[in-house]
């Protein structure tokens, strides 16, 4: 059964994680009645954990989004993103490494203090880290992802395909190459596939899925390359998050990606809401309209979800609790 929003489900539960990106924020604005939800449930006492799969750390996420009225105290009790929890538990999952290589753009705030040095080269690093893809010339949209020959790469299909040959990643092949070539182990601090982001495409505004980091960690682990997950649905980030919610006896997920939220919720044997908000809508342009919504989502765990999930988890169930449209109450 699919509701139309938190009213049936919130009062099962005594807290909640909540992802942002696709849930609460759109990529430009935030989604209508998601304020209020949030408001709401932590005005019913319930304590509310933002955790997002951003490798940005916590301070400028929560300015960030400051801007757009999601506040602290109003509508969170904490901020909790990938790149925080890694920089808070750095040590436990890459001991004894001294210096980094930083790809792509470069996060200075998620070492700070953690006395790993940036190395001069990728030849001497103990490890490389995977910064956002936003600094590349050019967005690679991976709702338009094509191999060498022109032949379309359907979004699902796009992390099990050669990284060589798509279309558009030329300048990240180089530098992956590179990394195989010295077997540098990557660091992903955010498993995410794609994000949807506002771009401006013939004198309008339209959101468009890019490449994200967790892509590129996946690629070249097929590739042969050892990688390092940190984030959504990874084990970890989950413990970090629930160590601030020892209270509770019965907290939820709420997050829009079967394969990262939902999984990882089921991993961590909570509870599991998903909002057809986000990644869903992103999938459901391309299925048949004359098909109903409950079919839509069958479709997009049977057929979709399988492709989109790393291999070693993709025994696991990602079939959530509840599905409601979007995050909001009455």
């Amino acid at each position: 059964m699919i509701y139309k929003n938190l009213d049936d489900i919130y009062e099962a539960y005594d807290a909640f994680l909540v992802d942002v990106y696709g849930v609460i924020y759109d990529g430009r604005d935030i989604y209508n009645g998601a304020l209020d939800a949030l408001a709401k449930i932590k005005a019913s006492g319930r304590p509310v954990v933002i955790l997002s799969n951003t490798s940005l750390v916590a301070s400028v996420c929560m300015e960030k989004y400051a801007y757009n009225n999601l506040m602290h105290g109003v509508h969170y009790d904490r901020f909790i993103s990938s790149g925080e929890a890694f920089k808070q538990t750095i040590r436990q999952h890459i001991p004894g490494a001294e210096s980094c290589f930083q790809i792509f753009e470069r996060n200075y705030e998620i070492f700070m203090g953690s006395e790993i040095t940036e190395a001069k080269s990728l030849q001497e690093a103990d490890f490389v880290y995977v910064g956002s893809l936003d600094g590349l010339r050019n967005a690679f949209f991976i709702d338009n992802a094509h191999r060498k020959n022109g032949t379309k790469v359907l979004i699902e299909d796009v992390t099990s395909t050669d990284f060589h040959d798509l279309a558009g990643l030329e300048e990240v092949t180089e530098i992956l190459d590179l990394c195989l070539k010295y077997d540098k182990q990557l660091v992903v601090a955010n498993p995410d596939v794609f994000a949807l982001k506002s771009v401006k495409m013939g004198g309008a505004i339209q959101k468009r899925p890019v490449i994200c980091q967790g892509a590129i960690g996946e690629l070249y682990e097929r590739a042969g390359g050892k990688v390092l997950y940190f984030g959504k649905p990874h084990c970890a980030i989950y413990d970090f998050a629930l160590s601030f919610l020892e209270g509770s006896s019965k907290p939820a997920m709420i997050g829009d990606t079967p394969w990262t939220d939902i999984l990882g919720g089921n991993i961590a044997g909570i509870g599991t809401i998903l909002t057809l908000t986000g990644v869903p809508g992103e999938f459901f342009k391309s299925m048949p309209p004359t098909i109903s919504i409950d079919e839509k989502f069958d479709l997009l765990l049977r057929e979709i979800s399988p492709k989109m999930t790393h291999n070693s988890l993709r025994g696991i169930s990602q079939q959530p609790n509840h599905v409601v449209e979007r995050l909001a109450v009455s």
